[in-house]
């Protein structure tokens, strides 16, 4: 999941503003379920995650791939 999300991110960012909104609204709604089932990760400071890719610093189960 987070590789997905990561590319999810860097389209976004190239998108025009209407698609880049349409596309944004759908992935907020994966975002939301994504966070109901994950933990926030307590070492998240200790990694080498960017601190602005907060799906980067949840924990998850084997489910999304490890």
């Amino acid at each position: 999941m987070r590789h997905a999300r990561d590319v999810l991110d860097a389209v976004m960012r190239e998108l025009p503003r209407r698609a880049r909104s349409e596309l944004g609204r759908r992935v907020a709604a994966l975002d939301a379920l994504y966070l109901r089932r994950t933990l926030p990760d307590p070492f998240a400071h200790d990694r080498q995650w960017r601190a602005d890719l907060w799906w980067r610093r949840r924990l998850s189960s084997a489910w999304e791939g490890g």
